[in-house]
């Protein structure tokens, strides 16, 4: 362990809290990843959303041979954010690690993250670069982010995340006390999508900044979706942008007499960005007109109107196809672009 993660250990304690739901194909993968932490970790917390397969005799098994490996299996299913709220809310740490079952930490994610925490004392949660991993675990895109300092300020974080979290993956390290201000996911306990948006921009509202490494330091899993269920549940996302963005962003840019123009023209683009999601197969037509209306009410345009005639006649696969083309256009643009000043830094 370095001396700089000794020095920090006495100011700054810090627990891992996993939730989990029927992943117990991976789960030891997540959990030997919080254990092989460098930074002292004092508490590891599962809370299990009622599963059904072998999770419970696995995790029992470290609960054995690791003392500070705590687990709670609750009766029935919670839901994702009344479980991840729950486990949470457990530590009495100072820092709290959110790390999903079937992720994984690199050994030093703690101990850079939470040396930046220690570093700038108003960042509510740090976050980093990660791997993207297909289901078998094989890491098939990195994922950075377009951004060249370390904190960001309240007023900063609400600007950049005006648009969707600016953070790779929903791996994050939080403060405890501004995870506790913002009442964890519970402002809106049923969603199933935009909730990490959602608290990222409350513990903004609260006067929370947030800090970033330009390391890769975990790896998140992006599963395979042959069924379209994903596509499915864009309706959930985009009723969920729209509340997002009437109640909490635009209020906020209105409070600060800032335009929220720039909110409207995002709400547009988001519009036309979902649309490609209007094929699934999991749509009835009940479930199509409605997410025809909320494109509409998230941001009406001339765009829009196009992306829907494009999907009426069925060309989302090549509109699919193009955006796929542009993510990786777009990665390797931020590639050259975090070489090109390494190189600026080291001259």
């Amino acid at each position: 362990m370095s001396s700089k993660s000794e020095a920090l250990t006495p100011a700054l304690t810090v627990a891992i809290c996993i939730g989990t739901y029927n992943q117990g194909q991976y789960i030891r993968g997540s959990i030997e990843s919080a254990l092989s932490q460098t930074y002292p970790i004092q508490e590891i917390w599962i809370a299990d959303d009622g599963s059904t397969d072998e999770t419970q005799s696995i995790v029992e098994e470290y609960c054995r041979t690791y003392p500070h490996v705590r687990y709670h299996r609750h009766a029935t299913n919670m839901g994702p954010a009344r479980n991840l709220s729950w486990v949470l809310a457990r530590p009495s740490t100072d820092l709290v690690v959110r790390l999903d079952s079937d992720d994984r930490l690199e050994p030093e994610y703690v101990e850079v993250l939470a040396g930046l925490m220690y570093r700038y004392p108003q960042a509510g949660y740090a976050h980093c670069d990660v791997w993207e991993t297909d289901g078998d675990g094989n890491r098939s895109r990195l994922r950075q982010l377009a951004r060249s300092v370390e904190y960001e300020n309240p007023e900063q974080a609400l600007k950049s995340n005006a648009n969707g979290l600016r953070t790779a993956a929903n791996c994050l390290l939080f403060r405890s006390t501004a995870l506790k201000e913002a009442d964890y996911y519970l402002a809106h306990p049923t969603w199933k999508a935009s909730e990490d948006w959602d608290l990222a921009l409350r513990m903004t509202l609260n006067g929370w900044g947030n800090v970033y490494s330009g390391r890769t330091l975990s790896n998140y899993r992006q599963w395979d979706d042959p069924k379209g269920v994903r596509a499915y549940r864009k309706i959930q996302e985009v009723s969920s942008n729209i509340e997002i963005y009437n109640t909490v962003v635009i209020p906020a840019f209105q409070k600060r007499g800032w335009s929220v123009a720039p909110l409207r023209r995002f709400m547009r683009a988001k519009a036309v960005g979902f649309a490609d999601s209007l094929d699934s197969a999991n749509f009835n037509e009940k479930d199509r007109a409605e997410y025809r209306a909320l494109l509409k009410e998230l941001g009406s345009s001339v765009s829009l109107s196009v992306a829907l005639f494009l999907a009426d006649y069925g060309f989302n696969p090549i509109v699919r196809k193009w955006k796929r083309l542009k993510k990786r256009l777009k990665d390797a643009a931020k590639q050259s672009l975090r070489a090109a000043r390494s190189r600026t830094a080291s001259v």
